[in-house]
């Protein structure tokens, strides 16, 4: 999930790929289990093999890897450079493994259609703006084959307030091998007529070997359940949402979601 900073002079998360997923409570094992997942998705719902995929949002695109690895050619896309210069040194080891620099609102891409896109790590509602949603779907879908899959992995959103103040959500401690991070998670203020889940305001105290480091990434996030999703695909004219899966399962009724569910969207 990527943000906009605080001011221009605070630094983002983002800036440290080897520190921003453990941030944001990524467990080991995670990752792999997800890839297993989609492997499943796309046996049940695609009819063809998936040879090429493309990874949306992609940061140095941990899914990417290991995709990469099992031989499937792989392109990420992200708008942060760093995590794009991440991403290339990875690609460095494994040639199947290719990405560019864009914004994932509207984008163009010199490749061949993809089998499958994914938009991993819960990053897919900080699409606020509805134009920006059209055009972003628009995107994907020029970029895939009739019949691909595009899977957008979403945080549940339930218990949404209206705060008229900022106000601390939480405060955490996380540990990178010798490196602390003291955490302090916001919440902002949210207009009534904003389509929104939250603004999220993340604060980091990096305490590297030799110095302090304080980032701040302010991230609004938009209300995104299973109907306004299937709404979107059908007004963007490319796309039909034909499955959600609560948990990285088949069996889970969504009413029993309990952190994360997959819209499974087919390109018609």
């Amino acid at each position: 999930m990527t943000g906009q900073t605080g001011t221009p002079m605070e630094r983002s998360i983002y800036e440290f790929p080897e520190l921003f997923r453990r941030v944001h409570m990524e467990r080991p094992g995670d990752i792999q289990r997800e890839v297993k997942f989609l492997v499943q998705v796309w046996s049940r719902y695609l009819k063809r093999p998936v040879r090429r995929l493309l990874d949306i949002g992609a940061g140095d695109s941990p899914h990417g890897q290991i995709f990469a690895r099992q031989g499937l050619a792989v392109v990420g896309i992200d708008r942060s450079p760093t995590m794009i210069a991440a991403g290339r040194a990875q690609a460095a080891k494994n040639p199947r493994l290719k990405f560019y620099r864009r914004r994932i609102e509207r984008f163009t891409l010199p490749e061949p259609p993809f089998d499958a896109a994914i938009f991993m790590s819960e990053t897919f509602p900080i699409i606020t703006r509805n134009a920006d949603l059209l055009t972003h779907l628009a995107a994907v879908a020029r970029a895939l084959r009739s019949g691909g899959l595009y899977c957008i992995d979403i945080d549940r959103h339930a218990g949404v307030e209206l705060i008229t103040q900022r106000r601390q959500w939480r405060e955490r401690k996380v540990r990178v091998g010798a490196i602390r991070i003291d955490v302090r998670e916001f919440y902002r203020p949210i207009a009534w007529d904003e389509g929104l889940h939250s603004i999220y305001e993340l604060e980091c105290r990096i305490h590297f070997a030799d110095r302090v480091v304080t980032t701040r990434d302010i991230i609004p996030v938009r209300y995104t359940t299973p109907t306004l999703m299937d709404l979107a695909a059908r007004a963007s004219g490319c796309f039909e949402m034909i499955a959600c899966c609560a948990d990285n399962r088949f069996d889970r009724p969504l009413a029993r979601c309990r952190g994360r569910w997959l819209a499974v969207l087919r390109r018609k």
